[in-house]
């Protein structure tokens, strides 16, 4: 279950790599077309979840008749790796059919490539998982270091009270109500930083001491610039960024997507500032801005993160930002809808073999009902249990179900007899193509055949193949149902294969958990 876990974590990193890489090549060519791009918060913010979304994917039940990329399937861990190794190879060479054409040396190799990469791939998410671990740790060392300033900061400031906001010149009376109804702290600290709002939940504005040197009217424009910032619940924004930042510290597009939403906030609480007002007070307001930024030395010779001073200065003479149209909006919206489905579409399912229990050779002949049962694909992945209901039909799951590629070998269970093959007349047709084998007062059906590589009368073997996996019949696509009878009745197949629960899928194993408890 761990090992299954920390793959999946690997794709998620992945998939949010690749998912950030994507949306930041079609921000940076879609704002060459819209420029308001650059001045939407929403676009910002939905661009980082669109990220942190992609990296949930791998993690969302899977249903195998449906999934686009093939599953990936991983060896399960043996006990006696050199025995389970010998007993494969006994078990392969038993089961290939005398008229099997040999593979190509280079489907070979591609076999032989294909099989390193999956066993590599445990390995690599252990390493990557220890990687991961230590970003972690220093991305969040790094956080409580920039809390503990905050804190000191916030420490050393003086908080004003009711009475001296009253009579604070820097702020209006509609400031002042609105600090009031909101319950918002403010401070003053001696600190040459620049005015700011700390907190989510219960933020504060800090105001430095060295705004004085402004003119009254400049400094209630600076304050009407943050009152702006928590009005519009941007606080709560940038700690989202924040988070993501810190969880995905390894990913340098969610920093980018950060500072590109930080330049959209800030040109927003301009624009809310300036409206309205007249040429001479935007230039006040510039000069306002610039004396902070020179105040705070020696970064005032660049704020939020890499906006220039000049560009952000040439923002305010404009009456307005940039109007970006509805069609403009509902295209980036559908687009980034489509990279998530595309990628909920593409992720491929893990599940671990089933080991095919092997019997000794010996001189004894045994009784078909005392055989080991083998599972009937190579690749064993469960979608659906025996006795569930569905949506698709009125009455219980007849068998169990297993997720199988068009074209994928299927195998008797158990040495028998074939008593039909090729189109199933019961149940309607609803069964297509398949194969009965008689084992001996117990019968199995394998049902939904592409083709069928046997024929009535003939005495098949454990483990010999008796045709190639389908989608006929009654199917919402391709997948191999099992069905084994005993005296006429149906009986559970898990009751004849060992273990099946540790190799099925998440959905099936919920399936049936909710309606066990019914």
């Amino acid at each position: 279950m761990m090992t299954l876990l920390s793959i999946k974590w690997l794709f998620a990193c992945a998939g949010s790599l690749a998912a950030g890489l994507l949306v930041r090549l079609i921000l940076s060519g879609a704002a060459r077309r819209w420029p308001a791009l650059h001045t939407r918060r929403a676009v910002w913010l939905a661009a980082q979840g669109v990220v942190a979304i992609a990296a949930l994917l791998p993690f969302l039940p899977r249903s195998a008749p449906f999934s686009v990329a093939p599953p990936i399937i991983l060896d399960a861990p043996a006990p006696n790796a050199p025995a389970a190794a010998q007993a494969a190879d006994m078990a392969t060479a038993s089961s290939a059919a005398p008229n099997d054409a040999p593979a190509s040396s280079a489907q070979a190799l591609g076999a032989v490539t294909s099989s390193l990469a999956v066993r590599a791939l445990p390995h690599m998410a252990t390493l990557w998982l220890l990687l991961y671990d230590v970003g972690l740790l220093w991305s969040l060392a790094k956080r409580l270091r920039g809390r503990r300033v905050w804190r000191r900061l916030l420490a050393a400031a003086r908080p004003l009270s009711p009475g001296q906001l009253q009579t604070h010149a820097a702020f209006t009376s509609a400031q002042r109500r609105d600090i009031a109804a909101g319950g918002l702290t403010v401070m003053y600290t001696e600190a040459a930083v620049s005015p700011m709002l700390i907190g989510v939940r219960k933020p504060r504005l800090l105001l430095p001491a060295h705004m004085n040197t402004l003119t009254l009217e400049q400094q209630q424009m600076i304050v009407a610039h943050e009152l702006q910032h928590w009005r519009a619940h941007d606080p709560f924004c940038l700690a989202i960024a924040s988070a993501l930042q810190t969880i995905f510290w390894f990913n340098p597009i969610l920093r980018w997507m950060a500072r590109q939403m930080e330049w959209a906030l800030e040109l927003n609480c301009d624009q809310q500032v300036l409206n309205g007002r007249p040429q001479h007070q935007r230039k006040q307001y510039a000069q306002a801005l610039l004396q902070q930024w020179t105040a705070m030395a020696p970064l005032g010779v660049a704020a939020f993160n890499g906006a220039t001073i000049t560009a952000r200065i040439r923002h305010m003479q404009k009456e307005g930002l940039p109007a970006l149209s509805s069609a403009a909006a509902w295209l980036i919206a559908s687009i980034f809808m489509a990279m998530l489905m595309a990628g909920a579409w593409l992720q491929p399912a893990l599940a671990y073999t089933v080991p095919t229990p092997v019997a000794p050779i010996t001189a004894a002949t045994t009784r078909p009902a005392d055989e080991p049962w083998r599972a009937p694909v190579d690749k064993v992945r469960v979608t659906s249990f025996f006795g569930v209901m569905r949506s698709v039909l009125p009455t219980p799951h007849k068998g169990i179900d297993f997720a199988a590629a068009k074209g994928t070998p299927v195998q008797a269970t158990a040495s028998g007899t074939v008593i039909e093959a090729g189109a199933i007349r019961e149940n309607e047709g609803r069964y297509g193509i398949g194969v009965i084998i008689d084992h001996g007062g117990q019968q199995s059906l394998y049902a939904h055949l592409d083709s069928v590589s046997v024929r009535p009368g003939q005495h098949v073997t454990a483990g010999q193949l008796i045709g190639k996996s389908g989608a006929s019949g009654f199917a919402s696509g391709p997948h191999l149902h099992l069905e084994v009878r005993a005296n006429g009745h149906l009986v559970d197949p898990a009751s004849r294969l060992a273990n099946l629960d540790a190799y099925a899928t998440p959905r099936a194993l919920n399936i049936r958990r909710q309606q066990l408890k019914e």
